[in-house]
């Protein structure tokens, strides 16, 4: 197997800032993902398992989990009958996924799917926002569909357009007072990073191109910023919205007085939208089925 390491290891899930190149997420930023598990699988969740149920009965079935992170979609699939793979670049997140795998369903790899040769081919491919980060996607894809067997598939889940995401722009708005616009911009798409597949016509060319066939469909839902049992919903979504959301990256080294001012305009936006003690955004992504 080349570039794949069974090393404390893990590849991408996700959101935005600074969430978009292999060297962010095999430092610092796997870390701060792998500290915040529990609020990113509130975030991600629900549109994972919507992939999770594409997949169909997936009993004996060997699986490719691109992008596993802290490892919550492998171990469901290997709750399911299947024996995953979960592959990612962050140290910390690798380490997080095999903690947290009890009962040894997993392997986990430290490896960059885009290049990888496995040794033996998969029925499936599985990511839930860990596949647009690739430096070549064209490249990484056209490996990907060469590590399954004749006739596999992949279903993978991704943000549509930070437009449709208020979990993503409402936060950036509520602060452009404060930051300006150009730092309160969400991420375009077609570069690597967490909107790099928002268009479709984006992911189409690049699956095509690669040689695979597919369809895509929407999946819609809502995030609760806040845990229905909080004290404090408000201070704990303005939390989520600053270290899970798109504005981490861009409070790096701000002063005290600014940062307080970033709180104090989210605290505003979080507070209208607080209903019956939860605060909750709309989420939007696609489910992309491709066959090989």
């Amino acid at each position: 197997m080349r570039n794949c390491y069974r090393g404390q290891g893990a590849t991408a899930t996700g959101i935005e800032g600074a969430m978009t190149t292999k060297l962010d997420w095999a430092g610092s930023l796997g870390k701060m993902w792998a500290d915040k598990v529990e609020a990113h699988d509130r975030l991600l969740g629900p549109l994972g398992d919507a992939g999770i149920a594409a997949l169909g009965d997936i009993s004996g079935k060997r699986i490719l989990d691109i992008g596993c992170g802290a490892g919550t979609t492998s171990i469901a699939l290997a709750k399911a009958g299947a024996t995953v793979i979960g592959v990612d670049i962050s140290e910390d997140l690798l380490a997080e996924a095999r903690a947290r795998d009890t009962d040894g369903l997993c392997t986990f790899l430290l490896c960059d799917a885009a290049t990888t040769n496995f040794d033996e081919p998969f029925d499936l491919i599985f990511s839930r926002f860990g596949m647009m980060f690739f430096d070549d996607p064209v490249a990484a894809w056209a490996n990907l569909r060469n590590q399954l067997v004749h006739g596999g598939k992949a279903v993978l889940v991704c943000w549509r357009a930070a437009a449709h995401n208020d979990w993503a722009v409402l936060p950036l708005q509520a602060v452009s007072s404060v930051l300006g616009d150009a730092q309160t911009k969400p991420s375009p798409s077609g570069v690597p990073g967490p909107f790099a597949w928002a268009e479709e016509h984006v992911f189409i060319d690049i699956l095509q191109q690669s040689g695979w066939s597919l369809e895509a469909s929407h999946i819609d839902g809502s995030l609760a910023m806040n845990d229905v049992a909080s004290s404090n919903p408000v201070e704990e979504a303005v939390q989520f919205a600053m270290k899970v959301g798109p504005l981490g990256s861009r409070l790096k080294n701000l002063e005290p007085d600014v940062q307080q001012a970033v709180c104090d305009a989210l605290a505003g936006e979080m507070q209208g939208r607080l209903r019956d003690g939860v605060i909750r955004f709309s989420t939007a992504g696609w489910l992309i089925t491709a066959l090989s």
